[in-house]
């Protein structure tokens, strides 16, 4: 069985974030501001980090170095999901609003983004890396660089069950400024 290394630094980043905010064991640094908590997510901040979990989807996201202000996960016609069910052969998108604190290079942003999905078993199923690499080998205007999206297609090689969907931005300039989501998902 492969070890999913990407899941692994997700949940490290996410459990770090939550033992730092909550005053956890071993922890020397003072305690966090108290979480924020909204309608549809609850936003924990540490001195290192922050982590967020949407409560409509259960899309849960940490980041360091970076700053997002909104994730969220939506259909093939950019209406917001909730819950975790996903149609075969349909698409969603993880979405980044308000991506700031890029190192720039030339004034350009170069966030790398990578989408990895797993099946029940742990097996890679998809996984694509660097996917602005091509289209945009010169970077991204600030701007463009604050709203980011992360589209999958719950089609082939992806069949009926159940997933986790682990998506990664890192910035190019500064490989310590990243965010990383993960969503656990049904095919049906």
């Amino acid at each position: 069985m492969k070890k999913n290394t990407l899941m692994t630094t997700s949940l490290e980043v996410i459990s770090m974030a939550v033992l730092v905010s909550c005053g956890g064991a071993g922890s020397a640094s003072p305690s966090a501001a108290d979480p924020v908590v909204s309608e549809n997510s609850t936003t924990i901040a540490t001195k290192d980090g922050s982590a967020m979990l949407d409560h409509d989807t259960e899309l849960s996201t940490a980041f360091a170095g970076l700053t997002v202000k909104q994730t969220y996960i939506v259909d093939g016609n950019d209406k917001k999901i909730a819950g975790s069910k996903v149609a075969l052969n349909s698409n969603f998108s993880i979405v980044y609003e308000g991506v700031k604190n890029y190192t720039l290079k030339d004034g350009k942003a170069f966030p790398n983004l990578t989408i990895q999905v797993v099946d029940d078993n742990q097996q890679i199923v998809l996984s694509k890396s660097d996917l602005f690499a091509t289209s945009y080998p010169d970077g991204l205007s600030v701007s463009d660089a604050s709203v980011l999206r992360a589209t999958i297609t719950a089609g082939d090689p992806i069949k009926p069950g159940k997933y986790i969907c682990s998506v990664q931005v890192i910035d190019k300039n500064n490989n310590n400024a990243v965010i990383h989501s993960t969503w656990d998902f049904e095919v049906e």
